[in-house]
C-alpha cells in the first residue's frame, strides 16, 4: 500500500524553544476508505515533534493535511547543520506501511530587529536604513556597510544602537564608489549589516542590499578618439624611428598575451560571497575557503574569476565570485537563496 504523503521542500527554521507547524499533505489514491496512523521515525527530531492528528481517515480520491508540531528545548544551541526527519504513516487496522516523506530542519536564534533600506531622494548613493525592535528587551546594535566592488567608501551615521524595545529609529548610509576610468556605467552595490554589538562572529541579525549604477570619468565616444589619435601618434612614431635608424635591428616581438577562456554565467544567477584581487595569490586562498564551506555543507555553488567573464566583467583588478547560476527561471533562483538562507545570508539574485 503506498498512499501520496508529501512535506516541504525547503528547510523548516526553528527558533530554541519556539513551536513550529509543519504541514504534510497525504492522498488517498484508491477505491476504498482508508484509516491511517501517522508517526515520526525514531531520531533526534522525533523528541521535539508532536503529530496532529495521529490518526486520520481519508475516502476514496481524499486528501488531508497532517500537522507535524515541531518545538525544540529553550536552551537548544542554534546550528547551520541540517537535521533530517521522517513523517511515516500506516494503515491503522493491519499496521502495513502506506507512505513516507522526510524533510530537513535547522535551528537558528529568532532575528530581534526588523528593517528595510530605503534610497533617500535628495542625493545618490544615499539610503535611509529604518530598524524596529519588536521584542520584549532592549538589543545592542552594531551597522557595518561595505561597498561591492569595494572601490569607494561608505559612511554609517551612527554606527551603534541600543534599539529599545517597540522603537523605531532611522540610520543615514551614505556611500561615494569611485567611477570607472571608462568603459558602460558599472553596477555598485552597497551592502549593509545589521549585527550583535557584543557578539561579531555571530550571523547578521539583517543584510540590506542597495544596487545603483555609476557613470565612467571618461565617456566611451571620448575614449574612442583618444585611442585613436594614440595610435595615430604611435604609429608615426615607429616610422620615423625607422627611417632616422636604418641599421638598427629588431629586437624579437613577443607572442600576445593569450586571455583565458571566457567563464560563461547564465542569467538568472544567484550572487553569494565577492572577494577582491588582493594580497599574493590575489584573494583566491579566501574564495576557495568559502567555496569549500558551502560545498561541504552540500550547498551547490560555483568559484568564477570576474575578469574570464563578460557578465561579471568590471574596471580594475577584478575579484572572485561566489555564485550559482543556469536556474530555468527567477522564481527557481528566489528558491535556492531562500533554501540556503542559514548558510549564505548574503544570498541575492540577478536577473
Amino acid at each position: 500500500m503506498d498512499v501520496e504523503l508529501t512535506l516541504p521542500t525547503a528547510p523548516v527554521t526553528l527558533a530554541p524553544g519556539v513551536p513550529t507547524r509543519v504541514l504534510a499533505q497525504v492522498r488517498n489514491p484508491y477505491a476504498q476508505p482508508l484509516t491511517l496512523r501517522a508517526y515520526l521515525a525514531r531520531g533526534r527530531a522525533s523528541g521535539w515533534a508532536t503529530v496532529d492528528p495521529p490518526t486520520l481517515q481519508l475516502g476514496p480520491g481524499e486528501t488531508a493535511e497532517i500537522g507535524v508540531i515541531l518545538q525544540t528545548p529553550p536552551t537548544q544551541p542554534p546550528s547551520t547543520a541540517l537535521v533530517p526527519f521522517t513523517l511515516h504513516v500506516e494503515d491503522a487496522d493491519t499496521g502495513e506501511p502506506a507512505g513516507f516523506a522526510t524533510a530537513l530542519l535547522t535551528v537558528v536564534m529568532p532575528v530581534p530587529v526588523a528593517g528595510e533600506l530605503v534610497t533617500r531622494a535628495d542625493g545618490r548613493f544615499a539610503y535611509d536604513l529604518r530598524l524596529a525592535n519588536k521584542t520584549r528587551a532592549a538589543v545592542p546594535l552594531r551597522i557595518t556597510a561595505a561597498l561591492e566592488p569595494a572601490r569607494g567608501r561608505v559612511e554609517v551615521r551612527p554606527e551603534a544602537v541600543l534599539l529599545e524595545p517597540g522603537v523605531w529609529v532611522t540610520v543615514a548610509v551614505r556611500a561615494k564608489p569611485k567611477p570607472p576610468l571608462s568603459g558602460k556605467p558599472r553596477r555598485v552595490d552597497v551592502v549593509v549589516k545589521v549585527q550583535d554589538a557584543y557578539d561579531a562572529e555571530r550571523v547578521p541579525y539583517l543584510t540590506e542590499v542597495a544596487t545603483g549604477t555609476r557613470k565612467p570619468r571618461v565617456s566611451p565616444r571620448l575614449a574612442t578618439v583618444t585611442a585613436i589619435v594614440l595610435l595615430l601618434g604611435a604609429t608615426a612614431a615607429i616610422a620615423y624611428t625607422r627611417d632616422m635608424l636604418p641599421f638598427v635591428g629588431r629586437s624579437p616581438g613577443k607572442a600576445p598575451a593569450t586571455t583565458p577562456a571566457a567563464a560563461t554565467v547564465r542569467r538568472p544567477y544567484v550572487l553569494l560571497e565577492v572577494f577582491p584581487h588582493r594580497g599574493p595569490d590575489g584573494g583566491k586562498a579566501q574564495a576557495e575557503a568559502s567555496r569549500a564551506k558551502f560545498a561541504a555543507a552540500g550547498m551547490p555553488v560555483r568559484l568564477v574569476d570576474s575578469l574570464s567573464s563578460d557578465v561579471l566583467a568590471d574596471e580594475g583588478a577584478g575579484f572572485w565570485v561566489l555564485l550559482q547560476d543556469g536556474f530555468a527561471s527567477t522564481a527557481d533562483a528566489q528558491a535556492y537563496c531562500n533554501q540556503w538562507r542559514p548558510l549564505a545570508p548574503k544570498c541575492a539574485v540577478t536577473a
